[in-house]
């Protein structure tokens, strides 16, 4: 403590002790009357209770002030302590929102990606088929060919067999014994002649 302070508390205490004791001689000085005014119980009762306000004031007054003051240096620091955790969710509010946005352009860019892959395999699906569609037609006209020329050269087979047959059949209708030793005899001849 200072010493103005101690000086105050003296004054006060001493000021309060005459008050007491001024009160004291006042009330023994009657003579053993105890008639007081309706009033003086009152007063004295003010009295008490001013000075023990006062020492009160006196005492308490540093400790009341120094936990005061620590607890509104708490509450400030609470106080600032709050305002950083408020301003740290805002920057990881604001960061999240950030992603959010990069995430949102990063799905379109893949979207993107994966409907160009999609339509370059749809191109490629489409110029393989028609590839696949020109070779099945070469095939298939080659063969139509191959088949043709077959059909054709049966059909010729068949159109000699038949015209052999019906040849034979009217030859041996209409050719006799005499035409037959005719012709062999001109085979033979033909046949010698180039023998020799």
């Amino acid at each position: 403590m200072r010493a103005g302070d101690k000086k105050r508390i003296l004054a006060v205490a001493a000021a309060s002790a005459l008050g007491i004791l001024g009160a004291g001689l006042a009330f023994a000085a009657e003579g053993g009357h105890h008639v007081t005014p309706p009033n003086m119980d009152l007063v004295y009762r003010l009295m008490n209770f001013g000075v023990m306000a006062v020492v009160l004031v006196i005492l308490l007054r540093k400790p009341l002030k120094s936990a005061l003051g620590g607890r509104i240096e708490q509450i400030k620091s609470e106080l600032a302590e709050l305002e950083a955790k408020k301003a740290a969710a805002q920057a990881e509010l604001g960061e999240v929102e950030k992603r959010l946005k990069d995430a949102q352009g990063e799905r379109e860019a893949i979207v993107a990606e994966f409907k160009a892959q999609g339509e370059f395999e749809a191109a490629k699906i489409v110029e393989s088929a028609q590839a696949l569609a020109a070779r099945i037609k070469a095939q298939a006209q080659f063969t139509i060919e191959q088949e043709t020329a077959m059909a054709k050269a049966d059909l010729r087979r068949e159109v000699a067999e038949l015209s052999a047959a019906l040849a034979e059949d009217l030859l041996k209708q209409k050719i006799t014994a005499d035409d037959q030793t005719r012709l062999v005899e001109e085979y033979l001849a033909k046949v010698q002649r180039e023998v020799q």
